[in-house]
Parts: C-alpha cells; structure tokens; sequence
C-alpha cells in the first residue's frame, strides 16, 4: 500500500487551506492515485485533512469523493479523511507520523504553485502518460459520429463568450454531431452523474471545453490529443492546463485570439 498526502496549503496563497472545493481538483487528485497504482502496481490511499471533506459548491464533497473513486476499478485508489487541519505541510506529515501513517507529501515538481514547496513525492511523470479506464455500460442513447463539449465555468476567465463558443461549435458541426455536458447539456444523466458523463467522452470521437472539471475527467478516458481545449491570451492558465498543452492536447483548433494595441481580445 502506498500513502500519498494531498497538500494541505493553497499552493496560491498559504494563509489558506487547500479544501479541493472544485470537482477539477478531486478528479486530479484521485487521477494521481490511479495512475501511480498502475505504474507501481500497488494499491494508493489518499490522506486528505478535513476540509476537504466538507463544504464545496454543492456542499457535497463526501459523495463526490466516492463518486469519483466509483469510475474506478476496486483495489486501486481509496481515500481516508482526517479530523484534523494542519497549519503546514510539516504539521500535516508530522500529525499523520503519529498515527503510524508512512506518507509521502505530494508535489507538481514540472509546474509548482507559487508558493508550492517541494514534496518527497513529484506527481508529475504519473500525469503524463494517464492509464485509460474502460467506462461502466449506461444505458443512454449518443449519436454514432459525436464530440463531447462543455463550455461552462465558474470562472469567465477560462471559457470562450457564448458569441465565440458559437463559432467554435458551428466548425465541428460539420464533421460530428454535438453532445453537450456539465451544467449546460439539456439531458439531466449528462448534467450531473460522472458515470453516464465519462461514458459519453469516452465514446467521443473528441471532447471539446475548456479549463474544468471535465477536462480532467477527459484525460482518464482519451489520449491527450484527442482533446481539444480553448482560452483567451488573457485567460487564466493554470498548472493543469500548462501540462496539458505540454502533454499533447489540441489548442484553439479553431479559435484564434488576436489582441488588438488597447489590449482587446478579439
């Protein structure tokens, strides 16, 4: 069994904790453990402190934890949660030492945090080369020639305006049919359950967003350059989504932002 603990700072602003609020952020934590699991063949436990466990936008991160976990094979990636918040990663190793809990303290060694000191382990090599899962069976109807798009984030400064998502959309609806997912599809499975979600991409042809939770849930399922991401030049890059152009991912395939000398993105 191998111990990974998830950090327990903000990598952004250490004066706060580092709750995995976003859906995003659970999916890559648990990505982490499958694919550690698989290149050392070795059942993962992640330790999480306990604010990762409550709150959220939904006020639901226990369920959405083990719904993640779900996607999964059994035997490979589990979580144990602890009533404790560390003021710092020290404390937060030191803290699962007395428990008798032999953890490595994770880091992204190729694109740290501002404030991301280095762990003993780098995550980095196990998110280059994710194993592909085989989806669970769901019975849901998908078109036979399709792209799976999601365009909605809580943040404006990792999608497209509605005018422009058009215009991206109009050049794949030549080739494919258009399966909306997240919180914009009109089909309530594609809204919010991950195992009819995961399914539908995995039957993609390719998957279409943006920075998000889906996103990451496209990595699990397809080869890097069968997902096509978009941003503006102005737009928030995060660790994420720096890696995943490195990794081979497709950029404004067909979206060409120009800024102009005032500094307006067209």
């Amino acid at each position: 069994m191998k111990h990974i603990a998830l950090r327990a700072r903000s990598v952004r602003d250490p004066r706060r904790a580092f709750t995995a609020t976003g859906l995003g952020d659970r999916i890559h934590s648990v990505t982490i453990g499958w694919s550690y699991s698989k290149a050392h063949k070795t059942p993962v436990t992640l330790h999480l402190t306990k604010s990762k466990m409550i709150g959220g936008q939904f006020n639901n991160k226990p369920e959405s934890w083990n719904e993640i976990l779900d996607l999964l094979p059994k035997g490979h990636v589990e979580i144990q949660p602890h009533d404790y918040e560390p003021e710092n990663e020290k404390d937060w190793i030191k803290y699962l030492n007395s428990k008798s809990i032999d953890a490595d303290l994770m880091w992204h060694g190729d694109k740290p945090g501002p404030y991301e000191t280095p762990g003993t382990l780098d995550v980095s090599p196990y998110l280059k080369n994710i194993p592909r899962l085989q989806p669970e069976p769901v019975d849901i109807e998908l078109p036979n020639k399709f792209v799976t798009v999601q365009w909605d984030s809580n943040d404006s400064k990792r999608t497209l305006r509605p005018d422009k998502q058009q215009l991206v959309i109009n050049q794949y609806k030549q080739q494919y049919e258009i399966v909306t997912v997240g919180g914009e599809s009109p089909n309530k499975l594609l809204n919010w359950s991950l195992k009819h979600i995961a399914y539908a991409i995995s039957k993609a042809d390719l998957h279409v967003g943006v920075d998000s939770a889906f996103m990451h849930l496209a990595f699990l399922y397809k080869p890097f350059n069968c997902v096509h991401l978009y941003n503006e030049q102005d737009g928030f890059f995060s660790h994420h989504f720096r890696r995943a152009i490195d990794n081979g991912i497709k950029l404004n395939k067909y979206y060409y932002p120009i800024r102009l000398p005032d500094g307006t993105i067209l």
